[in-house]
């Protein structure tokens, strides 16, 4: 699993996650505030060993989970945009929990200097 940030035509954060079978997307619509949540869950996954964080939009939420079970890291990303709904799978993955969150962290620091 790979995953890279961008902006949208509406200035919204995009992150867009890639595997073997192709591509998906979560969305946040103030993307400074996204980051920030995702640092924090970044750093408590390494803390505790769980984390979870939300994205917002004004039609729903991403929710982030992560979890590490060993040498591995199960990530769902799921979106809501109504409790009567519920939450929707966007991603589930496990990989290497060393490899993904260097990644993440790498691509988290590519991103922050596109926004200077």
């Amino acid at each position: 699993m790979r995953l890279s940030f961008d902006n949208d035509d509406f200035g919204r954060l995009v992150c867009t996650f890639h595997d073997g079978e192709g591509t998906t997307t979560a969305r946040a619509a103030d993307g400074l505030i996204a980051l920030a949540a995702l640092r924090e869950a970044l750093e408590a996954l390494e803390r505790q060993g769980e984390a979870e964080c939300f994205w917002l939009l004004s039609t729903g939420e991403y929710r982030w989970v992560f979890r590490r079970l060993g040498a591995k890291l199960r990530l769902a990303v799921l979106w809501c945009e109504s409790v009567a709904i519920g939450f929707q799978h966007v991603v589930w993955a496990e990989d290497d929990f060393e490899s993904f969150t260097s990644m993440l962290r790498g691509e988290l620091s590519r991103y922050a200097v596109t926004l200077r």
